[in-house]
C-alpha cells in the first residue's frame, strides 16, 4: 500500500507463477478485480507478455512474477459507507484470470486471494448544541455547532455537510454548510446557521415560538468529502440563546 489517503490509496499485488512443464509458456494478459468488504471497488488489465521459463530437469518450478496494480478510490465503491465502519481494516477479495500463451493456444487459468487491508476510518460528528438565535411569527433562527473528529493519522479534505433538523420525527428545514479540512487527529469546528420558515414548517416549526427550556431535536443527512460520502445520525437539543 502506498500514500493512503481519505478518498484513497495505491495498492500493488504481487502474484507468483509457477510452470510445472517442461517448456517455457508466456503470460499474454492478466484480468482481475478487487473487492472490498463485499463491494467492488477496482478492476484492471495487463496486457504485457511475460515469459516463464520451463521447470528445471531436477523438477523445481520454472518461476515468474507478476505486480498486479490497484488506484483504489473509495467515492467510487457503491455504499462506501460500509468499507468506512471497518473499524481500520477490511476484508479484500482479489480475483480473475491469467491468459497463457503455450504450444497448444491459449489457457486461462483463474486465480483468487483473500486479505485485509488497511482502510481508512470515518470521522465522528458532535453537535455541541443548537441555540435559538432568535424567533418571531415568520421566522425562527437557530445557531448549531458541529464538531468533525478525525480519528486518523492523515488530514481529511475539506467536505461539504447537508443535513436536515428534524423536530417531533418530522423535518422542519434543511442546511448546508462547508467543513474545513481536518487535521489528522484533529477537530474541526463547523457553525451552521439555520433558517425555519414557521409558514412553511408548520406545527413543529410553531414549538420554538413557546417558552422552552430544551427542545430534543435530530440532525440527519450526508457529509462528502473529496467525493467519499459519510452518514450523519445525531441526537441534541435546542436551546434557548445566551
Amino acid at each position: 500500500m502506498d500514500g493512503l489517503g481519505f478518498v484513497g490509496a495505491n495498492l500493488s499485488f504481487r502474484g507468483r507463477i509457477e510452470n510445472p512443464n517442461a517448456t517455457p509458456i508466456s503470460v499474454v494478459r492478466v484480468d482481475y478485480s478487487l473487492e472490498v468488504e463485499g463491494l467492488r471497488a477496482a478492476q484492471g488489465v495487463i496486457a504485457n507478455s511475460l515469459a516463464i521459463p520451463a521447470a528445471g530437469p531436477d523438477g523445481a518450478m520454472g518461476l515468474g512474477v507478476v505486480e498486479l496494480p490497484v488506484q483504489l478510490r473509495f467515492a467510487a465503491v457503491p455504499g462506501v459507507a460500509k468499507v468506512l465502519a471497518a473499524s481500520g481494516e477490511a476484508a479484500y477479495a482479489l480475483g480473475g484470470t491469467v491468459t497463457f500463451l503455450t504450444p497448444a493456444g491459449e489457457v486461462r487459468v483463474p486465480m483468487a486471494q483473500t486479505g485485509r487491508l488497511v482502510v481508512p476510518r470515518a470521522p465522528t460528528f458532535h453537535v455541541e448544541r443548537v441555540l435559538l438565535r432568535s424567533a418571531s411569527p415568520r421566522e425562527v433562527r437557530l445557531e448549531m455547532r458541529l464538531d468533525v473528529r478525525n480519528p486518523n493519522a492523515f488530514a481529511i479534505p475539506p467536505g461539504r455537510l447537508g443535513c436536515g433538523l428534524l423536530l417531533s420525527h418530522r423535518e422542519v428545514v434543511r442546511a448546508d454548510a462547508e467543513i474545513p479540512e481536518v487535521a489528522g487527529g484533529g477537530t474541526g469546528r463547523v457553525v451552521v446557521p439555520i433558517r425555519i420558515s414557521v409558514l412553511k414548517a408548520g406545527k413543529a416549526a410553531a414549538r420554538l415560538l413557546l417558552p422552552f427550556s430544551s427542545l430534543d431535536v435530530s440532525v440527519k443527512g450526508e457529509a462528502v468529502f473529496g467525493g467519499v460520502p459519510v452518514p450523519l445520525d445525531l441526537a441534541t437539543s435546542i436551546l434557548p440563546g445566551r
